[in-house]
């Protein structure tokens, strides 16, 4: 079987063809739900943000321009609803959602300790700082990729990165991961 490409699969689907939509949705589905779930720390939510994002990408492929890689639009619907849906609803979570560690098993506490503040640290960043990471570091995106998800120049794109690490090392200092006492 051969395999069709994203903009082969985009024409169709402007042409009315529901199943290659489909193919679109099954190709990028748990991807574009991984990047909502690491911004908001919430699967309910993750949850309703993906469906939305795949309904605003539907309606939006009448006007997709084919000079971009669909990923890249994909991704930058994705984030544009994310952050939207965080800065309407205001969305945080507490420290008494980590589950309990006994206390006799001190190393599993540290670590999870350590991976709440490191969650916290990304989540506390500003959404621009919290979406190049992930861009970068969790879905492993080149500069050439980010530049033209978040369509800026790749000068741009390196900037703003070091920036933004810069940013989430002051939070993780901040929030003490670094010590190891």
């Amino acid at each position: 079987m051969v395999t069709k490409d994203d903009n082969e699969l985009v024409f169709e689907v402007q042409r009315g063809s529901r199943s290659s939509f489909e193919v679109l949705i099954e190709r990028y589905q748990k991807k574009i739900y991984g990047m909502v779930l690491q911004m908001t720390n919430d699967s309910e939510l993750a949850k309703d943000i993906t469906q939305e994002v795949f309904l605003k990408t539907y309606t939006s492929l009448p006007r997709f321009n084919f000079r971009y890689r669909f990923f890249s639009w994909l991704y930058r619907i994705a984030l544009n609803e994310t952050i939207g849906q965080m800065k309407s609803r205001r969305h945080h979570i507490s420290l008494e959602k980590a589950r309990s560690v006994p206390a006799d098993e001190p190393g599993l506490q540290t670590e999870l300790e350590n991976a709440v503040k490191f969650r916290e640290s990304l989540r506390d960043l500003k959404d621009s700082h919290r979406s190049l990471i992930l861009l970068k570091y969790y879905f492993g995106l080149s500069y050439e990729e980010i530049a033209e998800t978040m369509d800026i120049s790749v000068a741009k794109v390196k900037d703003r990165l070091f920036n933004a690490r810069e940013a989430f090392r002051n939070k993780l200092n901040e929030s003490k991961y670094f010590n190891h006492d």
